[in-house]
């Protein structure tokens, strides 16, 4: 990550905590609407010589001004919506923005049925939207919902350089840009979470934070199950993290990097590997000392169970130990966290991206309020938070606190998904003791050690048939193995053969092929 851009990013942050808010390989291009005007640059000045775009200069009465439509997410509708969007664009015309915003509310469990409408709704386009939850790069790209921001790279650079090159490249098709990354750590590690008063009983709470091995784990869930059998200490066991591989997003693993792609470059069928085979038997091993969760393939296997005293122990990622803590905070059971793996960073690891729909009647003026999303501290955090003294509150250690008599139960606005929105170390902490949540965030890509196919996208057309094929097989074997519930050496040996004859080798074949190409183009 650029340097002088973490340092100032981290200097904003700390300030912000300490003040309190001061009030992806074949080229499918889906060009849009393109107007005529043209974009402020990053500091209000102009951006001379530029061969993508001019300076998008304000009209001088408001009125005039272009109004963006910007997706903002949540549970249920938030009544403060007209509030905080009337303080946005009072804000913004303090500042001669240029732009106001028309926040649109998307709730998470439409966002299937409305998000496609209105990124084709050319009389009330959605201007702009967030992937995540949604769907990828590729698939927004393929779809033609989503136009390239290359003309806009030299307009305001300093936005660019807040990224690694190796997140910007997650969020491009054919070497072409299409999205803004989420700001975040970028990179992920696993821990195995155990229910505090449990740890305690076992003599084990004092060992918080110690990093162990898979056998390790796998004692110690066996000792507490001695102790307490009324529990399950395991929830999910899909897990890439805990497997080691890089599976470029793709849910069926066909064709993966071991080692999460760290110094490897090398495409393996995951299911014929040693690797596999022994995961496999762990499952079994489990399952038989009765630490899984009962009927796992027709169960609940969130971290629900957890909370409701079903398991008291789990997988948790994150980028640390305290961050994982604060995320589990509202938990009614405490926790210690043991780590067990490296900190390290895929495509799947950028969570997010923001983009500027194909229906949109002014991308320019778009470009500009993401811009200021992205790099505005106090617009940031009217989407993020909302308004001060209404929405939050600030304490004497620089954490947002909900009002007194609300909670995220009642809450009048979103102010939970800070993770949703294009930079959420602009914001402040909710809800938690962790003063540094933010500041530590964006400094964990300098200690994360990340994929050899970072901004590797795979097209699958060439071997279409053979994807739908394997994918069957996946869905008919995969679970039984990965909660014990056959004979691992039977099992494995027919889905193996089924996915041989489903063409999984030459799924494997292009994949590697587009990989290489994809890595001599670097």
């Amino acid at each position: 990550m650029k340097k002088k851009l973490i340092s100032l990013l981290l200097t904003a942050a700390m300030l912000g905590t300490l003040a309190g808010c001061n009030s992806q390989t074949a080229e499918a291009p889906a060009p849009g609407k393109e107007t005529e005007s043209s974009v402020m640059s990053a500091a209000g000045e102009t951006a001379e010589g530029s061969a993508s775009a001019d300076v998008f200069e304000a009209a001088e009465n408001p009125d005039d001004w272009p109004v963006v439509s910007v997706q903002v997410t949540s549970f249920s509708p938030m009544p403060d919506e007209q509030l905080i969007e009337d303080a946005m664009n009072e804000y913004l015309i303090s500042i001669n923005a240029g732009v106001k915003v028309d926040a649109i509310q998307i709730a998470f469990g439409d966002l299937a049925t409305q998000m496609t409408l209105m990124l084709s709704d050319n009389q009330k386009p959605l201007d702009l939207f967030c992937w995540r939850a949604y769907s990828t790069v590729d698939g927004c790209v393929k779809n033609e919902q989503c136009i390239p921001m290359d003309k806009y790279l030299d307009v305001y650079p300093d936005l660019w350089e807040m990224y690694p090159d190796n997140v910007l490249k997650t969020q491009q098709i054919g070497g072409v840009q299409y999205a803004v990354p989420a700001v975040d750590s970028y990179a992920t590690f696993e821990t195995y979470m155990l229910r505090k008063d449990v740890a305690e009983d076992l003599g084990i709470a004092d060992r918080d934070g110690e990093r162990i091995t898979m056998d390790e784990m796998t004692q110690i869930m066996k000792d507490a199950k001695a102790i307490h059998p009324e529990y399950a200490y395991m929830i999910n066991t899909n897990n890439e993290l805990a497997i080691n591989i890089d599976s470029f997003g793709n849910p069926n693993w066909l064709g993966v990097l071991m080692n999460r792609g760290v110094g490897n470059k090398e495409m393996v069928n995951l299911y014929e590997t040693q690797e596999w085979k022994d995961y496999c038997y762990r499952m079994k091993e489990w399952k038989e000392a009765g630490l899984m969760m009962d009927d796992p393939l027709n169960n609940e296997l969130t971290f629900n169970q957890y909370n409701n005293a079903v398991a008291a122990g789990c997988y948790m990622g994150g980028y640390s130990i305290d961050y994982i803590r604060a995320l589990n905070a509202s938990s009614p059971y405490e926790a210690v966290y043991f780590p067990l793996t490296d900190l390290t960073g895929t495509s799947a690891s950028v969570l997010g991206g923001w983009m500027i729909s194909t229906v949109c009647k002014h991308p320019d003026a778009a470009m500009k309020l993401l811009y200021l999303m992205a790099t505005d501290e106090t617009l940031a955090r009217y989407f993020i938070l909302g308004v001060e003294g209404h929405n939050y509150t600030i304490d004497e250690k620089g954490i947002a606190r909900y009002p007194e008599g609300i909670d995220a139960t009642n809450q009048t606005w979103m102010s939970n998904v800070p993770w949703f929105f294009p930079n959420q170390c602009l914001s402040i902490p909710l809800e938690t003791d962790m003063t540094t949540y933010y500041t530590d965030m964006l400094d964990a890509p300098n200690h994360a050690k990340f994929s050899e196919a970072m901004g590797f996208v795979f097209d699958s057309a060439p071997v279409y048939d053979q994807m739908a094929a394997c994918a069957s097989v996946v869905s008919e074997y995969r679970g039984a193995l990965l909660y014990g519930l056959v004979d691992v050496d039977s099992y494995l040996e027919k889905f193996n053969e089924e996915l041989k004859a489903a063409g999984i080798d030459e799924i494997i074949a292009e994949e590697q092929k587009q990989f290489d190409a994809w890595l001599t183009a670097q």
